[in-house]
């Protein structure tokens, strides 16, 4: 009898085992998964997760259906580094390093484009494209109406990299390269700006506009209250590149350069952490918190199933994201240019302006390059190791000016100048 009972224990403990190693695959497993073949720059999806945008490195803007099944795409005239899909599925948006920001109707067909000054870093899109929040490398915010006409734009301290609108066009935020995140109301009222550590990569605004999270190059997270009260900040294990949440900041998801994505709870405190095939360029949650996309640097972006979108009764023992490390599993770039002031591209990411210490980088190749205006563009490649810093040193070239005669006008004008006194030489030559 005893051996009886024992084996029956047994028996129920591998069934147990077995059930939780099938709960674990099911919540690992991504329900579907697309592959652009080309660095994935921006992730955005639905309200309901019926619909999700993307766009990368191969120009194109995607809209895919539920099951990751491609709806159609468009083309812009460069890579596309932020994409954003109304809450209410029924516009889509693109900003492109061709200087343009893109509104498309749902079904593909083009309602407007934009050219600004510089390259387009980030959109944003309210709901039936009534209101598009753009930022641009000319330093500004934008604030367009549904057919594309500027309301009002801001100018910032740096790059504007990244924007956030909640779905009536009340609120909008934005972050930039000086380090800054900004709160604006819909005339274009600046109500706060809070500065925090590292370029701002991204913000996002719940949908009721009461919580306003940030991620930066320097690996941290932080959440703030719309009076601007900071709630919390977390380090994640490399640059953070992309935030989303839901309503009430109830999840907060996180993408990080560390290959990793996590959700973290109105606390801050880690709900769970899932390490990716490669570094995590964009996540978006539904405003519910059912679905999650995630979008890569080797071009593959995953829908996932979340089995719920509240945080548990209690955190007493959920791990915080500043979880400490044995060993070093990244290392740091420590960028330096003649002259400073470049800025810098670390795979084509911008990540601040020389000189300054990069860290939180998984090991392997990196394709470093510097831009400053007047001077030829530097790039070079560089290899991170666990435990090191790499240190880059960029020597810029600057642009050959127009060469001046001792009188100050330019050789080009001058050589016409003799052409047409030659031709008159002759002519006159010829009549005489």
């Amino acid at each position: 009898m005893a051996r009886k009972i024992v084996w029956t224990v047994v028996f129920v403990f591998i069934t147990l085992c077995s059930l939780c190693s099938v709960v674990a695959a099911e919540e690992t497993a991504p329900d579907w998964i697309y592959d652009t073949e080309w660095t994935v720059r921006g992730v955005s999806v639905s309200a309901d997760g019926a619909q999700v945008a993307v766009g990368g490195d191969d120009g194109k803007v995607i809209l895919l259906g539920p099951d990751g099944e491609v709806l159609w795409e468009e083309n812009a005239r460069a890579k596309v580094n932020s994409v954003s899909i109304a809450p209410n599925g029924s516009a889509v948006g693109a900003a492109s390093s061709d200087n343009r920001v893109y509104l498309y109707e749902i079904n593909g067909e083009k309602r407007w484009s934009y050219l600004l000054p510089g390259r387009g870093f980030s959109i944003a899109v309210a709901n039936d494209g009534a209101y598009v929040a753009a930022g641009s490398s000319d330093d500004r915010v934008y604030l367009f109406d549904e057919d594309g006409e500027v309301l009002w734009k801001y100018k910032s301290g740096d790059d504007l990299l990244c924007t956030a609108i909640t779905p009536d066009g009340s609120r909008i935020a934005a972050g930039s390269a000086d380090n800054q995140v900004y709160l604006f109301e819909k005339s274009g009222t600046l109500l706060w700006s809070k500065a925090i550590f590292g370029d701002v990569l991204e913000v996002s605004l719940s949908p009721d506009g009461g919580y306003i999270a940030a991620g930066t190059s320097e690996g941290m997270v932080y959440l703030f209250s719309a009076e601007g009260e900071l709630l919390w900040e977390a380090r994640a294990g490399g640059s953070v590149t992309s935030v989303s949440m839901i309503e009430d900041a109830r999840n907060v998801a996180i993408g990080s350069l560390d290959r990793s994505f996590a959700i973290l709870d109105r606390d801050g405190e880690t709900l769970t952490t899932r390490e990716a095939e490669a570094a995590v360029r964009a996540v978006a949650l539904s405003s519910d918190g059912r679905n999650l996309i995630i979008g890569d640097n080797d071009g593959v972006v995953q829908g996932y199933t979340l089995a719920t979108a509240e945080p548990p009764e209690t955190h007493t023992e959920v791990p915080t994201v500043a979880t400490p490390e044995t060993t070093a599993k990244t290392g740091a770039l420590e960028v330096f240019s003649d002259p400073a002031g470049a800025a810098i591209y670390i795979d084509n990411l911008l990540v601040g302006k020389t000189p300054v210490t990069v860290p939180d980088h998984a090991p392997g190749n990196y394709t470093i390059s510097l831009e400053l205006e007047g001077y030829e563009p530097w790039s070079g490649e560089f290899q991170v190791q666990a435990g090191t810093t790499t240190t880059v040193n960029g020597t810029l070239t600057q642009l050959p000016e127009t060469t001046q005669t001792r009188a100050g006008m330019p050789l080009p004008v001058m050589a016409l100048l003799g052409t047409a006194l030659a031709a008159v030489a002759i002519g006159l030559k010829k009549r005489y």
